[in-house]
């Protein structure tokens, strides 16, 4: 399986003012208006959606909308990126924690730490991008099945975070199948 480098919607001024009636420039005045959402992500993303929709088309344009804002503000972490995008995958599947567990880490090429029966965090590198990511994998076993919670975060660009999400459900619903068959 390949990272399509493809998002949703294109990451554009006349793209959000059709979808949410300002455009990113226009979002980014606004937001910088607000100081009370200095330091405060969470609560900035979800204003957002509440102005935009809590739908998945609104939830994704308000995300977009914060990131694209703090690259325009040049807010960066410690490491000099930007916080970027995070992507969450889910799957529950009907076998062990540990079956579950090491097919999840044989499609993860940079392991940094396995906790045995618990979780995954590794660093990724997409094909064709600079930055590295972070991944926290996430697994819990009751009653016969496993639940795979996959956080990617520290995504640099939507086209990228959109494409691990497409990979990610794709991946984990072939391990599903292949370990539920």
């Amino acid at each position: 399986m390949n990272v399509e480098m493809k998002s949703e919607f294109p990451v554009t001024d006349e793209a959000c003012k059709s979808a949410t009636g300002k455009s990113l420039s226009e979002w980014s005045v606004e937001l910088s208006d607000h100081p009370e959402f200095v330091g405060k992500r969470r609560e900035a993303i979800n204003w957002l959606w509440d102005q935009v929709g809590r739908n998945p088309t609104g939830v994704w344009w308000g995300t977009t909308i914060w990131v694209e804002h703090e690259r325009r503000i040049g807010k960066l972490q410690k490491d000099g990126r930007i916080e970027g995008y995070g992507i969450c995958s889910t799957k529950t599947v009907v076998a062990p924690v540990d079956k579950v567990l090491s097919a999840v880490a044989q499609k993860i090429p940079n392991i940094t730490k396995i906790r045995d029966g618990k979780g995954i965090r590794a660093k990724w590198q997409t094909p064709g991008c600079n930055d590295e990511t972070d991944i926290d994998a996430v697994f819990v076993e009751n009653a016969g099945k496993t639940a795979i919670t996959l956080n990617h975060n520290r995504i640099q660009t939507r086209e990228e975070a959109d494409g691990l999400r497409r990979f990610w459900s794709e991946c984990l619903g072939e391990i599903k199948n292949r370990l539920e068959s």
